[in-house]
């Protein structure tokens, strides 16, 4: 039996694996273990770790960091504590692999634990560009640490071969986000209204993250949005759900909070996968800068409006408007989306990200990963490049 660990730090990247670690939990021929930290360990995200046990798999671990984003010091201070943490972790088990999502700065801390401890890596949804974020940096540096790539398009696997991975390794799976919209079970809308209160007008949802890695303050920027909305506040309805830990979270949290108080508009620390994907499909669209608004929501078929360039780079369909984080360009966005000929075009878009059979491949290509011995040197594929 071939043992693999998954690690996670938040909310939206366990939303995308819920189902792949479901499955992975009853493949006879894998031990899988659970280990949760980040925001799941942290009061203030809503102790997500709680929606894991609820889902009926098994917590292996908690591993506190103690999140500090008020600063990019105390981010580098909570990277160093997970790195210790899941440094020695690592030297008390062992694994024939190390399963990561994504590109944030704990999961960064636990590639560099895994890779020093010879634990192949398998790595979704690498090579992709985010370049208003320091995520874009961390994403690149997991996949060099990395022995298995699953990709979310053909553009994002070509990224990597170029990078210097053996094409042999880096597979075009599509996204599981994209999947689980149009795959999960989710609650009907007088389902989410009995639990969470009535929504008796059309009404956005909003998730907006701090760029990292621009100049742009995180207070005027989300001034410029709520500003934005505001104009809106007689037609539509807004339902807020929180920012994630990254640095400067907190002063948008604090920003937005004081604008649903004013207005009556709702706020959500933290949501289940299937009712964020539900309070999206019976929205009038996403509005913010978070990347299930590129990769999850186009499969609802509703509109995202992009703000800013924290997904810059990234692939996106035609249902994505992107717009700069200023107060006008925000207003015609949303004016933009709730179009006739918008809505028309947006109902006959595919989702780029979307691929049949999405989770049976990547069991497949992990099950085959895992019966190869994966531990050996791990050379720089070149690419035949003529000068």
């Amino acid at each position: 039996m071939k043992k693999i660990v998954f690690v996670t730090g938040s909310r939206a990247e366990y939303g995308i694996m819920k189902r792949l670690l479901l499955r992975l939990a009853e493949e006879k021929e894998i031990e899988l273990t659970i280990i949760a930290t980040g925001m799941h360990c942290d009061e203030r995200y809503g102790f997500t770790y709680k929606n894991i046990e609820n889902d009926g798999l098994v917590i292996d671990k908690l591993i506190d960091i103690e999140i500090n984003n008020d600063t990019n010091a105390g981010i580098l201070a909570t990277m160093a504590r997970c790195q210790t943490e899941f440094g020695e972790y690592f030297e008390d088990h062992k694994f024939d692999a190390v399963m990561i999502l994504g590109d944030r700065y704990e999961i960064f801390s636990v590639a560099i634990a895994a890779a020093m401890h010879n634990l192949p890596i398998i790595h979704l949804h690498g090579g992709e560009k985010t370049l208003g974020n320091y995520d874009e940096f961390i994403r690149h540096a997991i996949t060099k640490m990395s022995r298995l790539h699953l990709a979310s398009t053909a553009e994002y696997q070509k990224r990597i071969i170029q990078m210097g991975e053996n094409p042999e390794t880096v597979f075009d799976v599509g996204a599981l986000g994209a999947e689980n919209a149009m795959l999960m079970d989710i609650p009907t809308k007088q389902e989410i209204e009995k639990k969470y209160g009535a929504l008796e007008r059309p009404y956005f949802v909003v998730v907006f993250h701090p760029e990292t890695m621009s100049h742009n303050d995180p207070i005027q920027q989300t001034a410029s949005l709520l500003l934005a909305l505001r104009q809106f506040i007689q037609k539509y309805d807004f339902v807020f759900i929180g920012s994630n830990s990254d640095t400067g979270s907190d002063e948008i949290t604090i920003k937005i909070k004081q604008f649903c108080k004013e207005y009556g508009s709702k706020f959500f620390t933290s949501l289940l996968p299937e009712e964020y994907l539900a309070l999206n499909k019976y929205s009038q669209g996403l509005i913010g800068n978070s990347s299930s608004g590129l990769i999850e929501i186009p499969s609802l078929a509703i509109p995202t409006i992009n703000i800013g360039d924290r997904q810059k780079g990234r692939v996106r369909g035609p249902s994505v408007i992107d717009c700069i984080c200023e107060t006008e360009s925000i207003f015609l966005a949303i004016e933009k989306s709730q179009t006739n000929f918008f809505d028309k075009k947006n109902q006959q878009t595919l989702n780029p990200y979307f691929k049949r059979k999405v989770l049976d491949n990547i069991v497949g290509i992990i099950k085959s990963f895992l019966e190869k011995n994966s531990t050996g040197y791990k050379d720089f594929y070149d690419l035949n490049i003529k000068a």
